[in-house]
């Protein structure tokens, strides 16, 4: 458990590290300074409008979540060094093979950033861990992971087929949870 909260710690750490460190410097000015533009970072809560993304697959296909409108959408945010991710593959596996289910499995990952694997690594160890049935993207900036606000993973955002967030699931979802959650959602 400590391992787990240590790993969190410094993933939330790096990430901040790294969202703080793009910020550009700009030359000093020696008159008067303009005011600085306030950016608003709109909050991404349960019954807001999901933020829409256009990312690439991991077999080369445009994803876009809108594409998705009308359809439930189950969104897991995932890192291929997270011990509770890979536990919680095998059962996200079984989900994604149920060919009665009335939801769209997608998940994401930040290659290269923060430790994950690139874009040339990814794909081989993913098969090398027996995973199939599951919808990788590639969120090469970081800037997904920035949109939905992530803080620790794994993060499972379950989204209705209006595109509203129904459900935000800190850490892993089970099946049972996830199914009955979707269940409840128009």
């Amino acid at each position: 458990m400590k391992k787990i909260i240590y790993f969190g710690f410094s993933f939330l750490s790096l990430f901040l590290l790294f969202a703080c460190g793009k910020e550009e410097s700009k030359p000093s000015q020696t008159t008067q300074s303009q005011p600085q533009q306030q950016t608003t970072v709109k909050q991404v809560a349960v019954g807001a409008e999901a933020p829409d993304f256009t990312l690439q697959s991991m077999d080369g296909k445009e994803v876009k979540l809108s594409d998705y409108k009308g359809k439930k959408v189950y969104l897991k945010f995932w890192a291929s060094w997270c011990g509770p991710c890979k536990k919680s593959m095998p059962e996200l596996m079984e989900l994604a093979a149920k060919e009665d289910r009335d939801f769209e499995i997608l998940s994401v990952i930040a290659p290269g950033i923060q430790g994950e694997k690139t874009i040339d690594q990814f794909p081989k160890w993913f098969e090398e861990q027996g995973y199939k049935n599951i919808p990788v993207l590639y969120d090469t900036k970081g800037s997904i992971f920035q949109a939905y606000q992530i803080r620790s993973i794994p993060t499972e955002y379950l989204i209705d087929s209006n595109g509203k967030i129904a459900k935000i699931q800190l850490g892993v979802i089970s099946n049972a949870d996830a199914e009955a959650a979707f269940a409840k959602m128009d």
